[in-house]
């Protein structure tokens, strides 16, 4: 009888150990065999969204031209009309005398390149006139037969000679208009003019006064 309790109580143990462990997997879920896997859930989701990517309409971007600067073409300017145009001048040759034709009578636009002075001369009859050898002084002759002469940078002129009292050149006896040629010669302080009246080829030589010539 001892001995049977000594061997019913180890027995009663095991029995309820094994009691125990059949419940507990009895109690655990069993997969479905005919529900799918779920590595063939996440494959097939995959494919999905991979045929969803794969049907969107594809959107081609077509590149904008930037705007590129364009230069313009050189611009051409325009300038108000003058009465009397100015000579360009490469080289400026000594003195640059110009003539503008006003109402009152011709004016005598002087430039001294030297020094770049100007001044104006006149008004004055219609006439020729020349400069200097030594480029010191001017020589104006009128078409009423007056001779004038100034010293360059000096604002008048003095008045040397009256031709029709001196009754030498034919045109003022017939009252022909003159055409006058001037040239000089010699060397200061005995510069000389020469005059020449080209409508009858006479020539006349005058002493020009040092004090204009120097």
């Amino acid at each position: 009888m001892r001995n049977t309790k000594k061997y019913f109580l180890p027995l009663f143990f095991i029995f309820t150990a094994i009691f125990l462990l059949n419940a507990c997997n009895l109690g655990a879920p069993k997969p479905d065999p005919n529900l799918p896997s779920t590595q063939s859930i996440e494959t097939s989701i995959s494919l999905s969204v991979t045929a969803m990517v794969e049907s969107m309409p594809t959107l081609t971007l077509t590149p904008t031209p930037s705007a590129t600067f364009t230069p313009s073409l050189t611009p051409t300017l325009f300038f108000a009309s003058t009465a009397t145009s100015t000579q360009q001048w490469q080289a400026c040759p000594g003195i640059v005398i110009t003539v503008t034709d006003t109402k009152k009578g011709d004016i005598l636009h002087i430039l001294r390149c030297e020094d770049g002075f100007e001044y104006d001369l006149g008004p004055l009859a219609k006439g020729v006139f020349a400069v200097g050898p030594n480029n010191n002084f001017l020589v104006y002759v009128t078409i009423d037969g007056y001779i004038f002469a100034a010293r360059i940078g000096d604002p008048y002129m003095h008045n040397l000679f009256d031709l029709k009292y001196e009754h030498i050149f034919t045109v003022f006896n017939k009252k022909v208009s003159p055409d006058f040629k001037i040239s000089f010669v010699g060397e200061w302080p005995f510069i000389n003019l020469v005059l020449l009246e080209r409508n009858y080829d006479q020539k006349r030589v005058y002493n020009l006064p040092s004090w204009i010539t120097r």
